[in-house]
């Protein structure tokens, strides 16, 4: 069964990718004969160069075993890593559903210089420990970046309950943390609707330097408590989907559309839309 879109909805906004050819699924792993089967058909097409017909086989062609485990060694020397769309859409997914106006956003610090990220990783687990006893449980998806000294902030929202003032002014709540300096703010805009939120493209900067950066080779892109909803995407014929919302009531109301080519789909057009019944 072929599809052209993938839908997910948060709320009241829906998020639309479409593709600018159909696609299908299929297992993670092609079979040897249906490469062989694509390879023979790209070799025979006229349209493309010599040069597209090597370059397309090529992504076609399974690695051979010793080209596998070439990459698989454990002394392989990192390469810095590019922020892909699938990745930066599911920390958006998660940000725009979980987090609004009124929670807060925390920058972490670190006085020291050239904090490992195996390090930081523990003392990020224990200041959410000591932060829950002290407060409560609660949600955060976090990510982090490095400072031109060679150490590390984490950045991240939160959905903690109002800080008391007190605890603010006398250092409680930053010596929960312990190792440096926390800047806490209350977020007073978060439009889900809006994909140039200013807030998203810090966070999503901070992304795209982290994986760029090799000491983040093997590492989680991005931190999340357990306790995040994770919105549901559909994938399917963008004209049928929509007629299915309005006949289930809703107005689907364009918000903001983009589009940019991709080789093999020809492009892909990202849209939001705002359902009103």
């Amino acid at each position: 069964m072929g599809y052209n879109c993938q839908m997910t909805r948060i709320g009241d906004c829906l998020r639309v990718k479409l593709y600018g050819k159909e696609l299908f699924e299929e297992s993670d792993r092609k079979s040897k004969n249906q490469r062989l089967a694509e390879i023979e058909a790209i070799q025979a097409d006229p349209s493309l160069t010599d040069l597209q017909k090597r370059l397309y086989a090529a992504i076609l062609e399974p690695p051979d075993k010793e080209e596998e485990c070439a990459r698989n060694r454990p002394d392989r020397t990192p390469k810095p890593g590019r922020l892909k769309l699938a990745e930066r859409e599911r920390f958006c997914h998660l940000m725009d559903r979980n987090f609004s106006l009124g929670h807060k956003f925390i920058t972490l610090t670190y006085e020291k210089p050239d904090v490992t990220l195996d390090e930081a990783a523990k003392d990020y687990e224990n200041w959410v420990k000591r932060m829950r006893e002290r407060y409560g449980d609660f949600k955060y998806l976090a990510n982090r970046s490095f400072q031109q000294r060679g150490t590390l902030h984490f950045h991240l929202l939160a959905d903690l309950p109002t800080i008391p003032r007190a605890e603010l002014a006398d250092g409680t709540f930053r010596d929960i943390w312990g190792r440096g300096s926390v800047e806490l703010k209350r977020i007073y805009s978060l439009p889900m609707e809006e994909r140039r939120n200013k807030l998203k493209l810090d966070l999503i900067k901070n992304l795209r330097d982290f994986k760029a950066d090799e000491r983040s080779y093997g590492k989680r892109l991005f931190l999340q408590s357990k306790n995040l909803i994770v919105p549901r995407t559909v994938k399917g014929d963008f004209n049928e989907m929509m007629e299915k919302l309005r006949e289930n009531g809703y107005v689907p109301e364009l918000v903001e559309t983009r589009q940019f080519p991709v080789e093999y789909l020809n492009y892909i057009q990202l849209e939001t839309y705002r359902l009103t019944k």
